[in-house]
């Protein structure tokens, strides 16, 4: 396990904790929250031995293997499957020797080698992580292309796969959802909740949070404290433990208002000295427990738009592209219109930012036409927005960029609003966080007033707490919508309405985000079926259908149906077994040693049952999967 005591760290003169104890149990997956610079990263680092320790301990198994996201990707001539396996180190360093021996002919060394491959399970080891990176969106024809052909984004999926790959004891990711699609979110989550491994995250995506940790633990006031289940769980655990910490707060004052009235009134007087020196003993005695501090609030608002036209926006049978290049989405025909608020879903690569960027008109269409209403005012953010700062200048400077006629005072009025006051509006924005950044260029977006808001990832820099801030300004927000974001929380908040943009086409998704999930466990799995189906020689074979026996196949189904019915018993006892759980463990305070002692073995059994629970829902799925398929062989026989 891993064992933190008394632990203080500070990044210069920025202490980030101070006297800090945490205890984290091997298999557990552990979300690591806290606004946006409380020292998330820093602690990261204090865990792999990279930031000095000022005070305490941070104890680790010494076998364990630990693996965590490079912030570059340097190895840029290597195949994207070659580069993935080097996560794996000691499958690397096995490998790299048995190249080396091969060269120098020593049979025996070779002998031991390959056996130690084998150990390793290094024969698999293609596989494996062919496995991973499909799973990240790589195409079966990207594993042997070089690393250096991909974007930035696509390069960060990349080292995410040699973390996935590494078959370490304990992975650290901080953020790995911020350059993927929902697809490969959907993905992630099922392999973290699946493996073995210790895993601690850093992310901002609550329902990400949500789906896989089994606990949480809060960087906060200097301090870590350890909750029970994802972000929902820690939201309403903390709000609780406030409102205690609130009424302890209050009916401890009380009391030492009453004890100071006596001893100001007795004190001087000889015959109630001794009362009055007895009060101020209990005085000296109660103390306020520590206020917990909640994360900031930023607001992010959106002023009323203009005069909206309708529609405000027609594509008519539109290819949609780049110029000298066979068009992404083709025959696209739509419109949009005051009060619309459309989600758009699709995997990386299927055209949602070419979408976009056609209705602002910043792409030139490659075929058919685009109609503007008149008195279309759109806001435009860009997933590299933020990039179009200018580094150099100041918020003020921004501001007076936009309209040039604008007053300081006015300037900073409005400025203020995105919490840029006092000297942060002449700071150099070169100089901001990643979140400030965003928040700024929100701000400079809004001021337009537009009547069609266009937004491609606008919540990658931003914490919980402000992209909440966002989703409520969006649900204010009086004009036309379309987001895309793999934060399914913000698309759930803030749509009514989904777009599906897949092989070329844009349609209507009839359902919600649960529904779109199981559409793409379905069609994952579809797609190992065919490939474990194919023919090796890729030689057409001629396939005579056999005639169904319906009996035996309406048979098999209600004997399907029979399993289906006990799982389904089993997952309604054990999830009641699991909340129980949750509130005891929710109640218990590490602090006291007889409690410590109960948690862990409350955390031993709810592992037990949630690993049960698990491989329940899997078998469940399978089985509802194959009874739709045989359902559906009835329908076309």
């Amino acid at each position: 396990m891993i064992q933190i005591n008394n632990l203080s760290i500070a990044r210069g003169s920025k202490p980030i904790l101070t006297n800090a104890e945490l205890t984290l149990f091997p298999g557990e997956k552990v979300g690591l929250i806290g606004h946006n610079g409380a020292g998330k990263s820093s602690f990261l680092s204090a865990l792999l031995g990279e930031l000095h320790i000022d005070q305490g301990s941070i104890d680790l198994p010494k076998v364990w293997r630990l693996s965590w996201i490079d912030q570059e990707v340097t190895a840029n001539h290597l195949s994207v499957i070659d580069f993935a396996l080097e996560g794996d180190r000691a499958l690397h360093e096995v490998r790299q020797k048995i190249h080396a021996v091969e060269e120098s002919g020593d049979m025996e060394q070779l002998g031991h080698l390959y056996e130690e491959l084998e150990n390793l399970d290094g024969y698999t080891a293609e596989a494996r992580v062919a496995t991973i990176l499909h799973g990240l969106g790589f195409k079966t024809e990207d594993l042997q292309r070089k690393v250096g052909e991909f974007s930035g984004g696509w390069k960060m999926r990349l080292n995410l796969a040699k973390v996935l790959g590494s078959r370490a004891d304990l992975i650290l990711l901080d953020e790995p959802t911020n350059h993927l699609d929902i697809e490969a979110v959907v993905w992630l989550e099922q392999w973290i909740k699946q493996v073995n491994s210790t895993v601690i995250l850093v992310s901002h995506d609550r329902d990400f949070l949500d789906e896989v940790c089994t606990h949480t633990v809060h960087l906060n006031s200097e301090k870590l404290t350890k909750y029970t289940g994802g972000y929902s769980a820690f939201e309403r655990a903390f709000a609780e433990r406030a409102d205690q910490v609130s009424q302890a707060n209050k009916k401890a004052a009380g009391e030492m208002e009453k004890l100071q009235k006596f001893v100001d009134r007795f004190k001087a007087k000889a015959s109630k000295a001794k009362q009055a020196q007895s009060r101020v003993k209990r005085l000296e005695k109660i103390k306020l427990i520590e206020t917990l501090q909640v994360e900031p609030h930023v607001a992010i608002p959106f002023m009323e738009p203009h005069k909206s036209p309708d529609p405000l926006v027609v594509l008519n049978r539109s290819d949609c592209g780049y110029e000298g290049a066979t068009p992404i989405l083709k025959s696209i025909s739509l419109e949009l219109r005051p009060g619309d608020r459309i989600g758009l879903l699709g995997a990386n690569g299927n055209g949602k930012t070419t979408l976009v960027k056609t209705l602002v008109g910043e792409l030139n269409m490659l075929g058919g036409e685009r109609v503007e209403g008149k008195g279309l005012v759109y806001g435009y953010f860009a997933q590299d927005q933020i990039e179009s700062l200018d580094m150099n200048a100041t918020p003020l400077q921004h501001m007076s960029r936009l309209e040039r006629q604008i007053s300081e005072q006015k300037a900073r009025e409005f400025l203020a609003r995105y919490h840029f006051r006092d000297d942060k509006v002449r700071q150099l924005v070169g100089s901001f966080s990643g979140g400030e950044k965003s928040r700024l260029a929100l701000a400079l977006l809004a001021y337009k007033r537009p009547n069609l808001l266009l937004l491609d990832e606008p919540t990658n820099h931003l914490d919980i707490a402000t992209r909440q801030a966002l989703a409520s300004s969006l649900l204010e927000f009086e004009g036309a919508l379309v987001m895309v974001s793999h934060d399914r929380h913000l698309l759930e908040s803030i749509t009514d309405r989904f777009w599906r943009v897949h092989q070329g086409a844009v349609t209507e998704f009839d359902g919600d985000l649960d529904d779109y999930a199981d559409l793409l466990r379905k069609e994952t799995s579809a797609e190992n079926r065919n490939a474990k189906q194919g023919n090796s020689n890729n030689k057409p074979v001629a396939v005579v259908a056999a005639p169904i026996d319906r009996q035996a196949v309406n048979q098999r189904i209600k004997q399907l149906g029979n399993q289906v019915k006990k799982l389904e018993k089993l997952i309604e006892t054990d999830q009641p077994k699991m909340a129980k759980l949750d509130q005891a463990l929710a109640k218990c305070d590490y602090s006291k040693p007889d409690d410590s002692k109960k948690a862990t073995e409350l955390h031993h059994e709810r592992n037990l049952i949630a690993a049960r629970l698990e491989n329940v829902e899997t078998e469940l799925l399978e089985l509802m999967l194959e009874i739709e398929q045989l359902e559906e062989s009835l329908s076309v026989s």
